[in-house]
This record gives structure tokens, sequence and C-alpha cells, in this order.
């Protein structure tokens, strides 16, 4: 028994070897388990907050978790993408830019940014979801209102442009580089698809490269998104719609030549690029009720490497008349498609082949995956942030005990 006066013993310190473990074995994406464990001593959170043990911790799961996805609602009501977050409960990101603007679309969402395509004014913003800033990019690609000549289809691609990053924890205000692309009507029968590339280190446009690939599917007066990028090595691919199939698009980030590639062999308008086998260039597209996966060869020629089958791990009736199974989206740091079944959204990893359901939401064609580490040390004041964030899973608990 303690003596009148006496303080109460403490229980055993835990080494940092000890706590050490314990942060590896958080989720990271759930930040809410990180924060809970940063709330319970100024010992852990001074260690949950070292700039050396964050680091060990994002490369220990080695990608950045998905925490919500873009998705452009097609609705002339809501000027911005809505962006749906996934982790319970969501940490405090920034769901749209302080723009003010009659209509934007999203065109793409890498390394820790999110590029929008914006009509009244017409142009191009690289927004960050984690500080709200955004930045407003040079006319150069879009002159005039309406662009001359007038493009059917456009695309677009944001990268991290930080030298030697591994873009596990881009800097939110380092140098990034911007990719647009466009296809245009030189002449009635005459169509071309050029491209540009921005940099932010110099805030110039370079001159732009041109292909000729053929009649589109799209009309002049209609004007639609590309499929979304992929970014593998020095090069960002994208797809385009033709009359008779789904062509590939490369850009060269280093010598800046657009080139056309071969067809994927699926005619298919849902085809969809993903991270193929050894790290390469790789479609995905859903034929039945199994995921085909088909890499792009040191031959030059597509081959089918995998097949995964969704039927007994995708939530819907087989046979429906209103099944619609479909990719709609790929997260690249991470390596997950997403696939939708009558707007069930489910995720594949492509390392395991594990299926789990992710997420519920309005149809779509396509998702742009939010990937990034949201922890402590990576957010501005985050002692403010810790215990903001820290009301909300007390209010979320107390929701969730009633």
């Amino acid at each position: 028994m303690e003596a009148p006066g006496e303080k109460p013993a403490l229980g055993p310190v835990l080494s940092e070897a000890v706590i050490g473990e314990v942060l590896f074995r958080l989720p990271p994406d759930q930040p809410a388990c990180l924060f809970r464990a940063a709330a319970v001593c100024q010992a852990w959170r001074t260690f949950f907050t070292s700039p050396d043990m964050l680091r060990i911790y994002r490369n220990h799961h080695m990608a950045p978790p998905v925490l919500g996805f873009l998705q452009n609602t097609g609705r002339s009501d809501d000027p911005f993408p809505r962006f749906v977050t996934t982790a319970a409960p969501s940490p405090p990101l920034h769901h749209q830019p302080e723009f003010e603007c009659v209509y934007s679309l999203a065109l793409d969402c890498r390394h820790g940014r999110v590029l929008l395509h914006t009509t009244f004014p017409l142009g191009l913003i690289v927004w960050s979801p984690v500080t709200g800033d955004h930045q407003l990019l040079p006319e150069e690609p879009i002159q005039l209102d309406p662009p001359q000549p007038p493009y059917s289809d456009f695309a677009g691609a944001v990268l991290c442009a930080v030298d030697g990053c591994y873009h596990l924890d881009c800097p939110p205000q380092g140098p990034f580089r911007v990719l647009f692309a466009a296809t245009s009507y030189e002449d009635v029968d005459v169509v071309s698809t050029w491209a540009i590339l921005y940099s932010s280190e110099t805030g110039a446009w370079t001159e732009p490269s041109t292909v000729h690939p053929g009649a589109v599917m799209n009309s002049p007066d209609v004007m639609s998104i590309m499929g979304p990028s992929l970014l593998v090595g020095d090069a960002l691919y994208f797809t385009l719609d033709l009359l008779n199939n789904r062509t590939v698009l490369t850009y060269d980030l280093v010598g800046g030549a657009l080139t056309v590639m071969d067809p994927p062999p699926l005619v298919r308008r849902d085809a969809f690029l993903v991270t193929g086998e050894g790290g390469g260039l790789g479609v995905a597209a859903v034929e039945g009720y199994s995921l085909r996966l088909w890499s792009w060869e040191a031959a030059g020629r597509w081959a089918l490497r995998r097949v995964i089958d969704l039927e007994m791990s995708i939530p819907f009736t087989i046979g429906a008349p209103i099944t619609q199974l479909k990719v709609i989206g790929f997260a690249e740091m991470s390596g997950t498609i997403f696939v939708s079944a009558n707007c069930i959204i489910s995720t594949v990893q492509l390392r395991s082949g594990r299926v789990r359901k992710f997420s519920k939401t309005p149809n779509s064609d396509t998702i742009f995956p939010f990937e990034i580490f949201y922890t402590l040390g990576g957010i501005k004041s985050s002692s403010f942030w810790c215990k903001v964030f820290y009301i909300k899973l007390e209010v979320s608990s107390a929701a969730e005990g009633r």
C-alpha cells in the first residue's frame, strides 16, 4: 500500500523497439490508428512524428495506401468532381479547391496532387487535397475559348518532379510536371493528336509533339476525356478511342516524343491501362466474370499473362440483365485494380490477387484513386491536427457505441 504523499508506481516503460513494432503494425489505409497511438502520451507522439521513424514506416509498407478517389459526376450544378474518402473516420482532407469555375473535370491524380480541367474560365489547375493549395497553369495549351482548332478528346497527367524522389512522401510544395494531350481536327478528314509538357520549375510549356493515329470515335463537337494515364519509367501512356478500337499513345518524358502503339488484342472500349508483368505496361479488362491482364513484351507485342476469376469474389447477381462488370480505376503505387459491379466497387491486388469490397458509389466509368501516406509528421501544425482528428475519433467511437 502506498504511503501518504507517495507517488504511485509507474508501469514498465516500453522500449523504442517495442513502440516501433506497434508503429509498423498500424494499417496505413486507416490513419486514425496512427493518430490514436500518438495520443497515448507525449513519448509516443514524439516517436510517431519522428522524420526518421516515419521514413522507415513508409519504406516498410512500400506503397502509399488509397485513402479515397475522385469521380466526375457529370452534373452541371456541381462544379467540381466528387471526392470520396474511404478511411473511417476520414482524415481532414480538402474536398475541393478554393477556385471559382462553372464546371471542372478530374484528369489525373498522382503523387498527392490532382489535375483538373476547368471551363469558364478555361484552363488547368493542379490541386493538393492535403494542403488545399492550388495553382492555375499558364494558358499556352488552351489559348482560345473555344480553342482553335477545336478538339474532341483530351487527357492530362500530373507527376512529382523532385530529383531522386521515390514518391512515398512527395513534398506538397515541390516541383511538378503536367502533360496535356488533345485530339484536334485540322480538316474534316484530318485528325491529329498532340501533347505538350509543363514544368513548374521553368513555368513554361514545351512545343507540341503531334501524331496522326487515325479517325477517332467522337465527332468534333463532342468533348470527352481520353483514358487515364499510366506512368511507367520515363514514359506516360494513355488511351484513345478510335473508330475500330481503343489504342495506346506514349509520351517520352525525356525526349518529348509522342508515338502510337499497336492496340491491345481486345476490341473493347473499357480496356484499362495497368502495370504489367515486371513493372512494365499492361492492360486489364473484364471478359465474362474474369479479369484478364495483358502485358507489353520487349518483342513488341501483347501477351496474356494472368486471368483472375471474379465470379465468387465480387458481390453481384450472376446472369442479371443489369449487371455491369468493368474496370474503372487503377492505383499505380499499390498496384490495385478497381472493378465496378452494379455501383459496388471492389479492389483486386495485383501482387496477391486478393479481392475485397472497397466502396459503394453511383455508376461511373472512371475513378481516380488518391494514394498518400497521411502521417502526423507530414502535416503542418501536427499538434493542432492531432487534437482535431482525435476529437473526430471520439465522436465516431461514441456514435458506434450507441
